[in-house]
């Protein structure tokens, strides 16, 4: 049936513990997607534009002193 073969995609699945606390959080919907990205390193940076060849900015255009990636702009 359909349900057993949906479940049968999460049968061996690993539950990642900040995912369940992102998602069930009170926070808005927006700022709960936001944290699921920064969390799978998914926001586009410029580290991670450098990394995929694309035009960037070399340094973090708040301080310009580092180069932008998530853990400078939240940590």
């Amino acid at each position: 049936s359909a349900r057993t073969a949906y479940a049968a995609k999460f049968w061996g699945r690993q539950v990642v513990p900040t995912a369940e606390f992102t998602w069930k959080s009170r926070a808005p919907a927006p700022c709960r997607f936001f944290t699921w990205l920064a969390i799978q390193d998914r926001c586009w940076t410029s580290d991670r534009l450098a990394r995929r060849g694309l035009d960037h900015q070399d340094c973090c255009p708040m301080c310009s002193q580092a180069e932008e990636s998530i853990n400078h702009i939240l940590l």
